[in-house]
């Protein structure tokens, strides 16, 4: 977020920040509810997640603050501006984000974020414009992971802007991908470790920021935050019971069933944010099985990307059945509407990236027998509109102003102010998608008691859920699912309209 090593030696001046804020799991599409547009250098927190935002050509930039972890940008002949949301401090967490970036000149994308003692400003590139970053320092070697490989370098800065004074010499470091991807999973702890190998030492974490860069260009860019720690999948929410269907393992072998257009393809299988197997495709379909017991949100990743190589994914057969791909909203691989990831609902993986396809532990269809893999015809929960019309929210304030909205595939379909006594508050219409309900207002004693609520002719406890953005835990919002307390402005995650995690729906 400071001067960099560019072929123009960029040199640029700002400010020491002084920032604070509380890292947060979170992430929702953009709202007109939420939105904040920023035009002039600051920093601050926003739905629970820290920002940042810096221009050296005010007018030149704006940067919209979304929903949960979104942002989006926009510049036009800049001379230097980096914006981003993400977490403070930062540390080892598994980022996972997803969008478009696209610049017209030089242009970062980059998991971007400071240590001191020593003082350190570091970057994990995954995209950049016209000019490739970190290549006028030292090589170093490479570091595999996430799907692909990093380039790890170290530049110096002399007498340069930081965080800590408008004069100081610090070290940069740098892991950038061989291959350009916009989407997918960051494990910071692995380019830490790549980085310390080598003498490359950090201190202790100040901010972590996913940040867009600009510099001497234009361009846009939209990006959303995935959770950190884990990674996002096909559906949020949980199964009753008290368990989630994020930390349940699946109750058969897990069988992925796809193929190569050109043969070679490379995918990976991740849950719960760790790859725990891999292939190479076939040109014909066939059956990929993993025979483990990891639990977490289920990814099946396309690493290889180049040439003709494509992806045709047809399903995945998980807790005794099958969720077809096309089926899934989660999805950074197909290549719709002019961008990588602008076209979910599909089988075909166009792009390095993932389709999420839900909790390993989840029962989207309500038909979960535990049989041998490969079952077909089954549909996952959030493929069809075939819920109850009724939602209903169980939910009382501390205050008596709390005001919260319930959200549908994205969209607030309706508000409430709540009374300080549980009431049902009730949404009638024909919503499908995702559901949210979100806490706008929190402030001295004001918070939510979510008890539950009923969609799909089930009711769903908000202690059952592990989308949790609005409950304090562990030092931070956010840290603290599965619970029904909305400490914080966010949201509890019910997962889909159509979902049926008890097995038992109308």
């Amino acid at each position: 977020m400071y001067p960099k090593n560019t072929p123009k030696d960029q040199r640029r001046r700002r400010s020491t920040l002084s920032v604070f804020a509380l890292g947060v799991i979170a992430s929702l599409g953009f709202s007109a509810v939420d939105a904040q547009t920023l035009t002039s250098n600051q920093t601050g927190n926003h739905n629970g997640y820290f920002y940042s935002f810096w221009t050296d050509a005010p007018g030149t930039v704006s940067m919209t603050l979304g929903a949960g972890g979104n942002y989006s940008s926009s510049w036009s002949n800049t001379g230097n501006w980096v914006g981003g949301k993400g977490w403070n401090p930062g540390g080892r967490r598994t980022v996972n984000y997803s969008g478009t970036f696209n610049p017209s000149g030089n242009g970062y994308l980059t998991l971007y974020g400071w240590t001191r003692n020593p003082l350190v400003e570091y970057y994990i590139v995954d995209n950049w414009g016209s000019y490739r970053p970190g290549e006028s320092g030292t090589y170093y070697g490479t570091v595999n992971t996430d799907g692909g490989t990093y380039d790890i370098y170290r530049t110096q800065r002399v007498n340069k802007p930081s965080i800590e004074g408008d004069s100081s010499t610090f070290y940069q470091y740098w892991s950038v991908r061989q291959q350009k991807r916009t989407g997918g999973t960051i494990t910071a702890g692995n380019h830490f470790d790549a980085w310390a190998s080598h003498g490359m030492n950090l201190g202790t974490h100040d901010y972590m920021v996913m940040a867009t860069e600009g510099y001497q260009s234009s361009g846009n860019s939209n990006i959303t935050l995935g959770t950190s720690g884990g990674s996002s999948g096909g559906s949020s929410g949980g199964s009753s019971g008290g368990s989630s269907s994020g930390s349940t393992p699946s109750s058969t072998d897990i069988v992925v069933r796809a193929r190569g257009v050109a043969g070679g393809e490379h995918i990976n299988l991740r849950i719960g944010g760790n790859v725990v197997a891999d292939w190479n495709l076939a040109t014909s379909n066939a059956d990929y099985t993993y025979s483990g017991s990891a639990a977490g949100d289920l990814q099946v990743e396309f690493d290889n990307d180049g040439g003709s190589r494509d992806v045709i994914l047809d399903y995945v057969y998980v807790n005794g059945e099958t969720r077809q791909a096309e089926d899934m909203e989660y999805n950074t691989a197909t290549y719709a509407n002019g961008e990588c990831g602008g076209g979910s609902y599909s089988e075909t993986m166009h792009c390095g990236g993932v389709i999420g396809f839900g909790g390993t532990g989840a029962c989207f269809s309500g038909d979960c027998g535990g049989s041998s893999g490969g079952s077909s015809g089954g549909s996952s929960g959030g493929s069809s509109g075939g819920s109850s019309d009724n939602i209903v929210v169980r939910a009382r304030g501390t205050s008596g102003s709390e005001q919260i909205n319930l959200i549908v595939g994205g969209t607030a379909v309706a508000n409430w102010t709540l009374s300080t006594s549980a009431q049902d508050y009730t949404y009638i219409g024909g919503a499908f998608g995702n559901v949210d309900v979100e806490f706008t207002n929190d402030g001295d004693g004001r918070d939510v008691i979510l008890d539950y609520i009923q969609v799909n002719g089930e009711i769903r406890q908000a202690e059952d859920m592990d989308y949790n953005t609005a409950t304090y835990g562990n030092g931070e919002c956010g840290g603290g699912s599965y619970s029904e307390v909305m400490h914080c402005s966010g949201v509890i995650g019910f997962g889909h309209s159509d979902d049926c995690f008890s097995g038992s729906c109308q």
